[in-house]
């Protein structure tokens, strides 16, 4: 049975659960990718936080801190069959012991290993190469990354430009990071709505229709913040977190 999702983590998530605790999927995809086969049936798993939460303490109780944040970062690799790698590399610990984690010469944690290793590899690159350019008081950068990493970005130029604001705009996902004063959100941002970097009145209403989002926190759209990584694992799976006293990914009121 393959087993469909909406492409967040917590979708994800909810699918290793059910692999587990209901039948054995055959492969995780997403629905908007998925291309029907004559030979295996699928069902669309709906995400469930509760199940999410409890798949995810498993994998960091039963495997590591460590290991949760391989499967993190494998799953922003958004490489093909990533979800794959992942559903592998779990079964394998889940049902054979977590010492099989450390068997790096098993192809199924090497496969893990090798996307997470170049994930970690790129974000940590971006963080020293990424340029900005003055655009009045607003600093602007457009990056092309082969992975999904500005999750992996933001507590970095969120901490590094405090007081300043940024906006660093992954082109090929029509996606960007937006911080200010600590904080930073993710957003959608197709190339044809970025503004003439000449214009200050419409860089103001750019900024002023994301950051309001991240200001103030009753007006966060959920569903949007699902999308990315969802604050309650960001001090398990991000790697520079930031310092006790600051706040990231404004966040929607807790459920």
């Amino acid at each position: 049975m393959d087993y469909l999702y909406d492409g967040s983590f917590e979708g994800l998530l909810t699918c290793l659960y059910y692999n587990f605790t209901k039948q054995k999927a055959s492969g995780i995809f997403q629905k908007k990718a998925y291309q029907e086969s004559l030979l295996e049936s699928c069902t669309t798993i709906k995400t469930n936080e509760k199940q999410a939460d409890y798949m995810y303490a498993q994998i960091k109780k039963h495997l590591s801190r460590h290991r949760l944040k391989d499967v993190y970062y494998c799953y922003l690799s958004e490489q093909k069959n990533f979800e794959k790698v992942i559903l592998d590399f779990v079964d394998l610990c889940f049902r054979k012991g977590a010492r099989y984690a450390l068997m790096h010469s098993d192809e199924r944690v090497f496969a893990l290993d090798d996307l997470s290793r170049k994930v970690s590899r790129e974000s940590h690159r971006y963080t020293g190469f990424t340029r900005f350019k003055q655009v009045n008081q607003y600093l602007y950068a457009s990056i092309h990354p082969t992975f999904f990493i500005l999750p992996l970005l933001g507590n970095h130029f969120a901490d590094r430009y405090y007081g300043e604001q940024i906006l660093i705009h992954d082109e090929g996902r029509s996606t960007a990071l937006i911080a200010q004063d600590g904080r930073f959100q993710l957003v959608p941002l197709q190339k044809k709505d970025l503004p003439d970097v000449n214009q200050r009145d419409e860089i103001e209403e750019l900024w002023k229709t994301y950051f309001d989002h991240i200001a103030i926190e009753q007006r966060i759209s959920k569903k949007r913040q699902q999308q990315f990584i969802p604050l309650k694992y960001q001090k398990d799976l991000l790697e520079c977190r930031p310092s006790e006293n600051k706040t990231i990914f404004a966040r929607p009121d807790k459920p």
